[in-house]
């Protein structure tokens, strides 16, 4: 069941619900007399969404990044609305990465099960593909867009002047899977983190992510997420140092929130697995690590711990001292 409630003066927030397994908010920002879609919802929750927009008059869609619970809708509003679609360049090569990996997946990943993946495949093949980019500092009325790298690659929040809207850069009760995706000079955990401190460090009275309660203070949640990917990388390390070299092995041996990894869902199985690529992926630029052939890992000559805790504290900004 949809509710709308109102944030600030022209900011009008959509709480999507149903038969969906993470309820998602959507938003409604005010540009003249017409209104910003920030986000769209799953597939299951846009006839809530459309209902709700019935009366409202759209100047465009902006979508934080396209996971599903927030492009599930963006076709359907826009066929229905008929405004322009935006979203930041490097969605759409991830996008595109995806689709192409439709036919070799069940190849890269034979010992887990990948049909759901192929679903939201079917979904994200008929996204529209976007009339303008996204950019970093773009002003869209009295907001402005930030690219905050990490989550996605393309993931973009939005600043006004005492809120921002900040999709699943930062919740309160879960944290973000930084998935590896292979693009020139993307390094997921790294660039996350410098997100989260860019955001963390806005001066704005509230963040508004896309899950879950609302964020005064963002300080001692950014430590805890900081203290939470320590953690990984010293595990992901451990297994490097107990020999193990494959994606699949490392997996095994890190503590995921939600159990061992032989215990996880298939989904889990598969963020599991790219979020384990993005902290080797850190272990490796620090030099602990030494990447080989077909996503394996190994102990690089001089592994030293010392520079994982640096590069972290220097990552921070003096916001977390391992």
């Amino acid at each position: 069941m949809a509710e709308t409630w109102e944030l600030a003066e022209g900011v009008e927030v959509v709480e999507l619900d149903g038969d969906v397994e993470l309820p998602v908010r959507c938003f409604l920002l005010k540009e003249d007399e017409k209104r910003i879609l920030v986000d769209t919802g799953y597939g299951e929750t846009v006839p809530q969404l459309l209902n709700i927009l019935e009366k409202r008059r759209l100047s465009s869609i902006v979508l934080t990044h396209l996971h599903i619970d927030h492009s599930g809708g963006a076709l359907a509003v826009k066929k229905a609305k008929n405004v322009p679609i935006i979203y930041h360049r490097l969605e759409l090569e991830t996008l595109n990465q995806a689709i192409n990996l439709d036919k070799s997946i069940h190849r890269m990943f034979a010992d887990v099960s990948v049909d759901f993946l192929q679903e939201a495949l079917h979904v994200l093949k008929v996204l529209p593909a976007p009339d303008f980019f996204a950019e970093d500092g773009m002003a869209m009325s009295m907001w402005r867009l930030m690219h905050t790298p990490g989550h996605t690659p393309g993931h973009v929040i939005l600043v006004g002047e005492n809120h921002a809207i900040t999709g699943d850069l930062i919740l309160l009760k879960e944290t973000s899977n930084v998935a590896y995706v292979p693009l020139p000079g993307y390094h997921p955990l790294r660039n996350y983190l410098e997100s989260l401190v860019k955001v963390a460090s806005l001066d704005v009275e509230m963040l508004v992510p896309s899950h879950g309660p609302l964020i005064k203070d963002p300080m001692p949640r950014v430590r805890e997420i900081f203290s939470h990917h320590r953690e990984r990388l010293r595990q992901a390390a451990t297994a490097l140092e107990k020999g193990r070299t494959s994606i699949r092995e490392v997996a095994e041996e890190i503590r995921w929130s939600k159990g061992s990894f032989s215990s996880l869902t298939p989904l889990d199985k598969w963020l599991a697995l790219l979020e384990t690529i993005s902290h080797l992926d850190f272990l490796a630029e620090t030099g602990y690590a030494i990447p080989g052939n077909s996503l394996t890992y190994t102990l690089s000559n001089n592994p030293d711990w010392r520079n994982i805790e640096q590069k972290l504290e220097q990552l921070s900004n003096g916001i977390y001292r391992p």
